[in-house]
């Protein structure tokens, strides 16, 4: 079963595909069957306040345009449950009067949900990633990390980590100021970003340290992926000498750890490289824990 946190269930991004179309259907619905009641009743129950409910409900999940839609449904709704009631006003305009006031207030309900939704994604958005690079922080990293690890091991599935650490970071930062430093992150995560596949995630991880997850992939499209971070970061950062990129990449057949080991794992192959001389790659197959295989 995919798992899923509690702020992913009131962010849009959960409300996607069939959950869209079935929350769509249950709120219409509502409003139908409240409307229903009205007329049926001659009017005598009246549940307008209730119908607040399934209008905000597509607010929150469909965004401020869908909920005026289904804002003005509802308050037409009301106006011909009035009408087909039977029941008497005063004059031939009350009816639709009262479904303008009653499409004024659903409205304002809709805009106070789609700020408040604004609202929470900006600071899940912050909370998740990184303000430099735009990429994820190691917190989301993780998270991600250790859901695709579940789904490794329930559908067998190999998985990568690739670890990447900035050679000299520290050096450009002194001579040249840390405007060249923040730049030199930038144009790291975007050619990290301008290699990999749309599946695979990548963080930086804090300071001039980036990892990547890369699910569903064989060793050798591991090793390719890395050969391919590698040397787009390498080229990239010919403008920050003395700059380099040391990279290491574990893969795993089976997913027979924590991911905070697997990336672990890679950062040790990492740091193998940067004691033998810098800016290179480093992989590591791991069919089971107690059958490593190592490779260059």
């Amino acid at each position: 079963m995919e798992r899923f946190s509690s702020s992913d269930f009131f962010l849009s991004t959960f409300w996607t595909g069939w959950r869209r179309w079935v929350a769509w259907s249950i709120c219409i619905g509502a409003i139908l069957l409240l409307g229903a009641v009205r007329t049926a009743t001659d009017a005598e129950l009246a549940f307008a306040s209730l119908v607040l409910l399934p209008v905000l409900a597509i607010a929150w999940i469909d965004g401020k345009r869908n909920g005026l839609l289904l804002a003005f449904f509802a308050a037409a709704m009301w106006a011909i449950s009035d009408i087909a009631s039977e029941r008497q006003f005063s004059a031939i305009w009350v009816p639709w009067l009262n479904a303008l006031t009653r499409l004024m207030t659903y409205s304002l309900v809709v805009l106070l949900a789609a700020q408040v939704r604004l609202q929470l994604e900006r600071e899940h958005e912050l909370a998740t990633r990184d303000a430099l690079t735009g990429l994820q922080n190691r917190w989301a990293f993780l998270d991600a990390g250790a859901s695709e690890v579940e789904r490794s091991r329930r559908y067998a599935h190999p998985i990568a980590v690739v670890f990447l650490d900035l050679d000299d970071f520290k050096q450009l930062n002194d001579t040249k100021g840390h405007d060249a430093g923040d730049a030199a992150l930038r144009v790291t995560a975007e050619a990290m970003l301008g290699v990999l596949r749309s599946s695979d995630r990548v963080a930086r991880l804090g300071g001039d340290e980036f990892a990547v997850l890369l699910p569903e992939i064989e060793y050798d499209a591991a090793v390719e992926a890395g050969r391919k971070i590698s040397t787009a970061v390498n080229i990239t950062l010919q403008e920050f000498p003395p700059v380099t990129a040391s990279v290491g990449v574990a893969w795993f057949g089976t997913s027979d750890r924590t991911f905070p080991a697997m990336v672990k794992a890679a950062d040790e192959l990492m740091y193998e490289v940067k004691q033998n001389g810098k800016g290179d790659i480093r992989t590591h197959r791991y069919v089971a824990m107690s059958q490593p295989n190592s490779e260059r």
